[in-house]
């Protein structure tokens, strides 16, 4: 069992207070401390660094902390620290005619650090398929995707057409959208009209969490 509900008291926070830090709600702090939802690497980073202790400690797998913390800080002396995370939203499957960011859509939140995230709507996907490879983005990696409804040319991008949501480098030709893989096993998609739409563009990829 981790030691996540017992610093949490000893901090003085509530489980809101804690969803606050991490970008999650109130119920999925509850999972996190009944051991119901798995802690990612994300989450274990972000804890360990708010509560200045090791992941082992956290974890339950050692009864020793290496800084335990005995400031009694507040919570909002926690929220302005310079390593500020909020919860970027990870999408499952994303349901057909759905809003990409439908409650439905999202399986978890993945801390970040807020400065790099300031000034827009952001949320992870998981890549499907090996499309982006010559962009070194492998199956299975995670796309950090600011949303945004244009794109420079040649850009990367998550983009809706009908009921798919792919990823590739968008080019414009006149009235024409070009999808462009970087994998030359496949070909370009033109598309000239019907239901596409930009959704975001790609800013990070992370091989794991």
């Amino acid at each position: 069992m981790n030691r996540l509900k017992e610093l949490r008291k000893q901090r003085g926070m509530t489980q809101e207070d804690l969803g606050k830090l991490l970008g999650v709600g109130k119920a999925t702090v509850s999972k996190y401390e009944s051991g119901a939802l798995q802690l990612s690497q994300g989450v274990i980073t972000a804890l360990t660094e708010a509560f200045d202790v090791t992941a082992d400690y956290l974890l339950g797998m050692s009864g020793i902390a290496s800084e335990p913390s005995h400031s009694g800080l507040g919570v909002q002396s926690l929220y302005k620290a310079e390593t500020d995370f909020v919860g970027i939203p990870l999408l499952g499957s994303v349901h057909a005619g759905s809003p990409i960011l439908a409650e439905e859509n999202i399986e978890e939140y993945i801390p970040h650090t807020a400065i790099d995230v300031r000034g827009g709507d952001y949320f992870y996907m998981e890549v499907e398929g090996d499309c982006m490879t010559g962009d070194f983005i492998p199956e299975g990696a995670l796309v950090l995707v600011r949303k945004q409804s244009r794109v420079a040319n040649n850009e990367i991008a998550v983009v809706r057409i009908e009921d798919e949501v792919v990823l590739r480098h968008v080019k414009f030709f006149n009235d024409q959208i070009v999808l462009v893989p970087s994998n030359p096993e496949y070909e370009p998609m033109i598309i000239t009209g019907g239901d596409v739409s930009i959704i975001g563009k790609v800013c990070e990829v992370r091989f794991s969490i």
